[in-house]
């Protein structure tokens, strides 16, 4: 969709547009991440440099889950969720 496509919309329309596509792009990634036994550092770093405060607590949900499911747990994935709930 061009730029010129909202110069017609509201500002508040515009916004819960970019929104939603917010929204679904962190939900896309999380479900691919959710069928991940090790999510991808990469993934994980384009999510947290975008992220919402309620991306933080969907992120950091969807980690603690993969930490309880190992006997042991990546490192990694403690540091990160360690700095993210810190």
């Amino acid at each position: 969709m061009a730029e010129e496509d909202f110069d017609d919309e509201s500002g508040a329309e515009v916004e819960r547009t970019f929104g939603g596509l917010h929204d679904r792009f962190v939900t896309i990634v999380l479900d691919e991440m959710e069928r991940e036994r090790f999510p991808s550092n990469q993934m994980l770093d384009l999510l947290e440099s975008h992220m919402t405060v309620r991306d933080r607590v969907r992120i950091v949900n969807l980690l603690l889950d993969k930490i309880a499911a190992q006997r042991y747990p990546s490192p990694d994935m403690l540091r990160r969720v360690s700095r993210l709930v810190g």
